[in-house]
């Protein structure tokens, strides 16, 4: 496969001149939360519009983000949850900054690794990566990558409806209907809902999910405009489980698990996930000065996060509520010798969790009783303020320092007995609270070779606070939990050339972590987390997109990368496990010129091998699958969209692993789906 990827890489360099799916000259936002052609920003910043993401007819998170170089996106056994793999192994941990519309979609120390169901990703209208530790305007999170879904394109000048239905293998279905109109000339307003559901191909995969934005924009005059969106997402996932033997894999079996556990479970308790989401935001821009941008945005959010832990011995059931206010302040100051950009961030977060054991078991020599495990409050402040300054020291030559305070402060109060529960195994500590500061310097260098060519060289550091769960949800063998903050350095070169209809975009990166939170297990088998080492990520990423002819267009999204434990006292150097060293996304557009109202695209999805263990001594091989969608315009109005995903219907696993058991996560087989799009 390799091989390959090279070979169609020399003749795409050889071949670029000519139109394709992909937009050239792309507008990014999520660097400094303003517009800029990401020829120009200094940072690895991949990009994805509404074109290419119409043409993916997006169902899963990993289907809006995984053609992205270095991005890599697993769904879990409870289809709508996922892992996530930028500039990292493949893992749940919190290095990723998820967004919607420029606003976190969860509160640092309230980190969900499913964070992209909480976002409108069905339905987006574009979607943003800034790979690497973000800029001085983000601060928690944002170690390996922010995401930044964006919602709601702006408003139609005049009225527009849209109707959209799928349905597909598995029992899938899925219906949106969308409206834009001007009311007048000061306010305009986009709307839309969305309703999917699957059956699954496995035994208790099923989901129901609703998507719905809102976005109103009014002009109060030209010094003051307001732009309002709310969001809402609600999905309900049933949980399966993941199989301990590959040969369940080889076979497609449809069941839940292979353990016997499980259907203890499903028996007692209902094992599912569920998501709920919404929030409102308001983004007011005011121009008074001529050389003074000046936007407030205040927002309220909601979120809710209710699971069974399939991966614990008694499966016990989680029910998360988190209730935030949040201002983001921003400033934008026009320099004669360039740009000011400063602010604060500021977050209020009430949150209550409750852990509960729905059944009396025994298991391990351990009796658990049906009850109350955890009950407990945190309230979460935040405040950041940070500034970013831009030189442009002459014509080819900008040269940008910036800078971020952060000071994160949980107060969390017990709503049980202090001490261990009735099995022994679990710890309520007692009423306390817990503060993190961080400073975060960051620089970068760019340099314009000329009007479509850019070199950039970047450094950031960047830091993830220990979650509510790892400082308060306690194990009886270890109830002091003192934890620190992971910090990162992120380092990285690169270069970007835009032709008359192709574009290159190359990187290498070096980006080390410190006081990595690890999960240890006692000698009962129990979990607990502490502060333990120290790892090193580098790699490099392209991106090649251009015309092999007039109607064929080609996208190379490749990344090499090596994950190791420095000095580890259990792993000494050795590779981070989940961590494949290649991956690949290779994509053919079709649009015959005799037939300019059909596009196909046929894509390559490629995974390299891996260590299943940190002790590197077990391999899995990776995969590679093939995909051919396309979209048939029948009228100016209406369109026929389809695709067919694992065509050679590969039984392989999305993600393995061999920590403290052998763990293969089960791919979905070839499937079929296929829709209208009606707009008038």
């Amino acid at each position: 496969m390799t091989r390959k990827l090279i070979l169609s890489l020399s003749v795409c360099t050889y071949l670029l001149a000519q139109d394709s799916i992909i937009e050239l000259n792309q507008i990014s936002v999520t660097q400094t939360k303003q517009e800029e052609q990401n020829l120009t920003v200094a940072s690895s910043t991949s990009k994805k519009d509404k074109n290419e993401i119409d043409l993916d007819q997006v169902i899963y998170q990993k289907d809006l983000l995984n053609s992205l170089s270095g991005v890599r996106i697993e769904q879990t056994s409870s289809g709508i949850g996922h892992t996530t793999a930028i500039r990292m192994p493949n893992g749940t941990s919190g290095y990723y900054l998820f967004m919607q519309d420029g606003i976190a979609v969860q509160s640092s120390g309230f980190f969900n690794h499913n964070g992209l169901a909480y976002t409108s990703f069905e339905n987006a209208d574009n979607v943003e990566v800034l790979k690497g530790a973000g800029s001085a305007l983000y601060g928690s999170d944002a170690v390996a990558a922010t995401i930044n879904v964006n919602s709601l394109e702006k408003p139609s000048k005049q009225l527009e409806r849209e109707i959209k239905t799928t349905v597909g293998s598995f029992g899938f279905y899925s219906a949106k209907t969308e409206v834009s109109d001007t009311i007048d000339e000061q306010s305009a307003y986009r709307a839309n809902v969305s309703y999917s559901s699957e059956n699954g191909y496995r035994e208790h995969t099923s989901y129901d999910r609703v998507e719905s934005n809102i976005r109103y924009d009014y002009k109060y005059n030209d010094e003051n405009i307001l732009k309002t969106i709310f969001n809402f997402t609600k999905t309900d996932a049933q949980q399966a489980d993941s199989f301990s033997d590959y040969s369940y894999i080889l076979e497609g079996s449809k069941e839940a698990s292979n353990k016997a556990s499980f259907y203890t479970a499903l028996n007692n308790t209902d094992i599912r996930r569920q998501f709920d989401f919404a929030r409102l935001s308001v983004d007011w821009s005011n121009y008074s000065n001529d050389d003074l941008e000046i936007v407030l945005t205040p927002y309220i959010r909601f979120n809710e996060n209710r699971y069974v832990a399939t991966w614990e011995k008694n499966l016990p059931s989680n029910d998360t509520k988190i209730y935030t206010f949040g201002l983001l302040q921003r400033n934008t100051l026009e320099t004669n010798y360039g740009e000011v950009i400063f602010g604060f961030d500021t977050e209020y977060t009430d949150s209550s969790l409750v852990y509960n054991q729905d059944f009396d078991i025994t298991t391990s020599g351990k009796t658990y009783i049906k009850g109350t495990i955890y009950d407990y409050d945190v309230i979460y402040t935040a405040i950041a303020p940070y500034i970013n300054n831009k030189w442009e020291i002459n014509d080819k030559l900008d040269f940008v320092v910036g800078a971020r305070y952060d000071y994160n402060k949980f107060d969390y109060t017990n709503n049980l007995s202090t001490g261990a529960d009735s099995s022994g195994v679990y710890y309520r500590p007692e009423d306390q609270s817990d503060s993190f500061t961080h400073f975060s310097p960051k620089a970068s260098l760019t340099y314009k070779l000329d009007d479509t060519t850019t070199l950039y060289t970047r450094y950031a550091n960047g830091f993830t606070i220990p979650s509510a769960t790892k400082l308060y949800s306690m194990k009886a063998s270890y109830t002091q939990s003192e934890l620190n903050p992971e910090t990162s350095n992120t380092y990285e070169i690169g270069f970007k050339k835009e032709y008359e209809k192709a574009y290159i975009e190359t990187n290498v990166y070096f980006m080390n972590i410190e006081d990595t939170i690890i999960s240890e297990k006692d000698s009962f088998g129990n979990s607990y987390y502490l502060n333990g080492g120290e790892s090193e990520h580098k790699g490099l990423e392209l991106t090649l997109f251009g015309n092999l002819t007039d109607d064929i267009s080609s996208k190379i999204a490749y990344s090499y990368s090596k994950h190791n434990f420095v000095n580890d006292a259990t792993y000494n150097n050795n590779e981070m496990a989940e961590a494949p060293n290649h991956t690949a996304n290779f994509r053919l557009f079709y649009n015959p010129f005799f037939m300019k109202k059909l596009t196909l695209m046929g894509e390559i999805q490629y995974v390299g091998d891996y260590y299943l263990n940190n002790e590197n001594t077990k391999k899995y091989s990776g995969y590679e699958i093939g995909n051919i969608k396309g979209t048939y315009n029948l009228s100016k109005n209406l369109s026929f969209f389809g695709k067919v995903t694992n065509v050679t219907d590969k039984k392989y696993a999305t993600s393995a692993s061999s920590a403290w058991s052998d763990s293969y996560t089960p791919a979905n087989p070839r499937a079929y789906y296929a829709g209208l799009n009606y707009k008038f």
